[in-house]
């Protein structure tokens, strides 16, 4: 069996230019995480993206190194030293990538960043068969310091749009839309919550994609706040009030339920706090002592990432025979938690599907701790009688047999 893996990033860039170097690293912590610290990034788990860098054509036809993979987006930094040094071997390379993405149907992207003034002329004049192509200038990026930072958003941003896409039922007609759910505790969090919310309005490029209004009038605002959480990537504003207040508690605790891809922003000033009893063990976590709404930003776009990635991989499970087909699936991009699997069960329970359909719930590797695993299969024995709870790995290695 063969598995495309979902989505690969591509970056072009000479290798002597120290002016793309903070470009870079950002871009790779991004996506590859790292221990550093600060800053507008904030430091996290490799996502599993393949990343790869290159100073001239690949050994690789376009068509072969981009459908190697579901998707690929292809950046190339312009600026004076990459433009002279691009040769014709590299200019066709770059032409037949373009021709490939541009006929691909939304299936692969590209990017070229601009990082001169004038860069953006001299490499359609080197490399006229992108002349179509628009160019992103390094100058619509906001402030010099903040650059780098803001580029890697927005690579975080296209490969999300990429995978959002093919996941979107059809006919959708916003398929990389996402709601951003801002939870927040009115009495020490609006502040906050306006801050951030102002931040996402301001880079238009986002803004398009990520509703962050506020609850609509006329509606049942108790229904809408559920299906807010449930349907949305939500940021947890966990202030001082913020865990006792019952609303508050009631959207981590929905959140957790239906398994939406969610930040914790640790935004207490107290030094001591009494234990807690919310559900925050799988939500990854970011602090901004700083004020640094950006590292807020970022987290939530790679979490959403993270979970759209693991569903295409899912996905391409289906089609190339490592899940049975048909088959009755929910996904969970992180360890499920009781509740997110009583809810499974419940559905699942409520299937019109034949009762010989195979019936799997699975997550990410690893596979869940000793004790928690059997806890979780007898939940589902109980409520989904036949269903299999597993990860990627323990799938393939029983080649989806029954247990």
């Amino acid at each position: 069996m063969i598995t495309t893996a979902p989505l690969q990033l591509l970056l072009f860039r000479d290798p002597g230019d120290t002016d793309v170097v903070p470009y870079e690293e950002a871009i790779v912590r991004a996506f590859q995480g790292g221990k550093q610290s600060g800053g507008y990034l904030t430091t996290g788990e490799d996502l599993g993206i393949q990343l790869e860098v290159f100073a001239a054509a690949p050994h690789l036809a376009p068509a072969l190194m981009l459908d190697g993979f579901c998707h690929t987006l292809t950046v190339m930094f312009a600026d004076h030293d990459f433009i002279q040094g691009m040769d014709l071997a590299l200019c066709d390379w770059l032409a037949g990538c373009w021709e490939q993405t541009r006929t691909s149907n939304g299936r692969h992207a590209m990017l070229v960043v601009a990082l001169d003034e004038r860069a953006g002329d001299r490499f359609i004049a080197k490399c006229p068969a992108l002349g179509s192509l628009q160019l992103l200038p390094v100058t619509t990026l906001g402030e010099r310091a903040i650059r780098p930072a803001t580029l890697a958003l927005r690579l975080l941003h296209e490969c999300r749009v990429l995978l959002a896409g093919a996941l979107a039922p059809p006919g959708e007609a916003q398929p990389g839309h996402l709601r951003l759910f801002i939870s927040h505790a009115k009495a020490d969090g609006l502040p906050l919550a306006l801050a951030l919310k102002h931040l996402i309005e301001s880079m238009k490029w986002l803004s398009a994609f990520y509703d962050v209004d506020d609850l609509p009038p006329g509606r049942d605002w108790k229904d809408e706040l559920e299906k807010g959480v449930g349907s949305s990537l939500i940021v947890m504003l966990r202030t001082e009030a913020y865990d006792g207040r019952y609303w508050c508690q009631q959207e981590v605790l929905w959140a957790d339920e239906y398994a939406t891809p969610a930040v914790l922003v640790d935004a207490r000033t107290e030094l001591n706090h009494p234990a807690g009893g919310l559900p925050f063990d799988r939500v990854p976590t970011v602090r901004i002592p700083d004020g640094n709404l950006v590292r807020i930003l970022f987290l939530a776009l790679r979490e959403g990432l993270r979970f759209l990635h693991f569903a295409r991989r899912v996905e391409q499970m289906k089609k190339s025979g490592g899940i049975p087909d048909p088959s009755e699936l929910r996904v969970f991009s992180f360890q499920p938690s009781m509740a997110a699997l009583l809810r499974a069960c419940r559905s699942l329970a409520q299937s019109h599907e034949p009762a010989t359909t195979p019936r799997l719930i699975i997550y990410p590797d690893p596979t869940l701790r000793a004790g928690a695993y059997e806890a979780a299969q007898a939940l589902v024995n109980a409520y989904a009688p036949g269903t299999r709870v597993v990860t990627p790995n323990t799938l393939a290695a029983t080649a989806g047999a029954a247990p």
